[in-house]
């Protein structure tokens, strides 16, 4: 079997994809505005501050902060970049245009409260830094508990009531996405390998694409050929045992039983050869003196 192996030759030079924004690892679906198109997803584009932060820019929401990138399961936790996410919710999240969405949403009520008017560290009671002053107080209740805290709302003003995603007052706010679905391929070897193929020859010219598939083919041709072959080889070989053996310990003869192997003793020549001797009417051997023995044939 001879196997063809074309050369191919990249139109464009080699480009590594995953990179670095501060300490923060940057690969698909993700790309820097910086790097080409095969390097991530359509939608899924960031951009390095300073060199050190990676932002995400939400078409009707504004810039934020990424602050960490979970590829296994397909969620992004963002900030904003005065790190006061509650500020953001206010001024409505709007997710359009986007490939993120919010899971898991949970209504809060906000509440503006003078210093002495809540106790310290109540719970279920996020207190917001960013949104507070040196008399007041903003804290954010969920919905469902706010019959809990009811004396907060006789001393507190209502800012406003919000659904949001899961938060964090200091490290943002939870995203997710579902396009593409690299989940199984990220548990199996860490990489996004359902767009592998069409990342790596996005670069690479039509006619080098069509020569690449034509001698996939003809290697695919010979390996298949190769291994009937064998398969055939193999089968060849089992016959020829088989037939060896049976040469070897002969056919197995069943001889039907006669009626002579049943029988025991002499045969009838054997029997007249021998003197009959016969018994009177006392039923007693004749002595030699009688002179009684005779000699018949049969």
């Amino acid at each position: 079997f001879s196997f063809i192996f074309l050369p191919v030759r990249s139109s464009t030079r080699t480009e590594v994809c995953p990179v670095f924004c501060g300490d923060k690892l940057i690969r698909f679906p993700f790309r820097l505005s910086n790097q080409p198109d095969r390097c991530g997803y359509p939608r899924f584009n960031l951009t390095c501050k300073n060199q050190t932060k990676p932002i995400l820019t939400l078409p009707f929401s504004g810039e934020f902060i990424v602050e960490n990138i979970d590829y296994l399961y397909q969620s992004i936790w963002i900030n904003d970049p005065d790190y006061c996410i509650p500020r953001r919710f206010f001024k409505g999240l709007n997710l359009s245009g986007t490939p993120f969405e919010a899971q898991d949403l949970e209504s809060y009520v906000f509440l503006n409260c003078s210093n002495g008017a809540i106790p310290k560290q109540l719970p279920q009671v996020r207190y917001i830094s960013c949104l507070s002053g040196e008399t007041f107080s903003v804290i954010a209740i969920p919905a469902n508990r706010l019959d809990e805290y009811r004396s907060l709302s006789w001393t507190c003003m209502n800012i406003g009531k919000v659904l949001v995603p899961p938060w964090d007052p200091n490290y943002g706010m939870r995203l997710t996405w579902n396009e593409p679905d690299c989940l199984s391929c990220e548990m199996a070897v860490g990489i996004a390998c359902s767009r592998v193929i069409r990342v790596w020859i996005s670069g690479i010219p039509r006619s080098a694409i069509i020569g690449i598939s034509f001698g996939v083919g003809i290697f695919l041709i010979c390996v298949l050929r190769l291994v009937c072959h064998l398969r055939r080889k193999a089968n060849n070989i089992y016959t020829d045992y088989q037939q060896h053996n049976l040469e070897i310990s002969g056919p197995a003869v069943v001889r039907p039983r006669s009626a002579t192997d049943d029988a025991k003793g002499l045969d009838g020549p054997s029997i007249k050869a021998y003197p009959i001797t016969l018994l009177g009417e006392s039923r007693r051997l004749p002595r030699p003196s009688d002179n009684t023995l005779l000699n018949m044939s049969l």
